[in-house]
């Protein structure tokens, strides 16, 4: 399992030393506050500066990701954070202010390093990814003429993003226009597949919201979500252009996560 379900929500492992960091950060300095003054202001920037770091320096990794749509940087529900950009940011903004206010250097620097060091030992003893180095599976779907394929018989060559969804789904709509931009990108292949719904809702929807994928696929039994072991929707799977899986994620993803699959492939090919 790589996601807890909160209801209709996702939450991907890959946030927890985030929330755990957040969490700690926020509590500790909130409850000393009255006994060190200007604690709770400490911890509040310093979770907003690295929050920032985080996100900027991911950016700049995929680059084309937010120069297309920079306002997308604000998204911070959205994945694409970069763990030690949060601890380079979070470091350099603590320095700065503790060096300014002597009263709180000693309880500052022993939350940060604590709070530092747990989120660190969280990240370490995530799981990785299930499925990591597998084939692209022999599974049933069917494209919107009612045709039967298997889906280890569609990849084209090119890195490979199937993205599994329901149009009850409010994440799944937000990603959809997304990944219709990558439509006709030579550096990699979308697969849409819809989980549980009829031929007639999947079509409607996209003729309704005007999507145009080249070949989007339902599953009406929704074998991909339980050969994928997935906890909800969407689910994103990542394969490389050898059809071998290289990632996965569950929840909702952003166009600089598929920025940096496609670069990174293109890294590995170039190796």
């Amino acid at each position: 399992m790589e996601a807890l379900t909160l209801g209709p929500l996702l939450l991907p492992f890959s946030r927890l030393p985030g929330l755990v960091a957040l969490i700690l950060l926020l509590l500790s300095t909130e409850l000393l506050d009255k006994r060190y003054p200007g604690l709770a202001r400490w911890g509040w920037i310093t979770a907003l500066v690295a929050a920032l770091s985080a996100r900027m320096i991911y950016a700049f990794g995929a680059p084309a990701a937010y120069l297309s749509e920079p306002w997308t940087l604000l998204y911070f529900w959205q994945p694409g954070y970069s763990w030690w950009g949060a601890l380079l940011g979070g470091l350099i903004f603590t320095l700065v202010y503790l060096q300014r206010h002597a009263a709180l250097r000693r309880v500052g620097a022993s939350i940060f390093a604590t709070t530092a060091i747990l989120s660190l030992l969280v990240l370490a003893l995530l799981p990785a990814p299930q499925g990591k180095g597998d084939s692209l599976p022999e599974l049933r779907v069917f494209n919107l003429d009612g045709q039967e394929l298997r889906l280890n018989e569609l990849a084209d060559g090119r890195p490979l993003v199937i993205n599994l969804w329901a149009t009850w789904c409010p994440p799944c709509r937000r990603e959809m226009p997304m990944l219709m931009d990558f439509e006709g990108d030579p550096r990699v292949q979308i697969l849409l597949i819809n989980q549980g719904e009829s031929l007639l809702a999947v079509e409607r929807y996209l003729t309704d919201q005007q999507l145009e994928f080249s070949l989007p696929l339902i599953d009406p039994e929704q074998n991909a979500m339980n050969h994928f072991a997935a906890p909800g929707l969407p689910a994103t799977l990542f394969y490389s252009a050898d059809s071998r899986m290289v990632d996965r994620h569950f929840g909702e993803i952003s166009r600089a996560q598929i920025e940096q699959f496609i670069r990174r492939q293109a890294s590995a090919l170039d190796n």
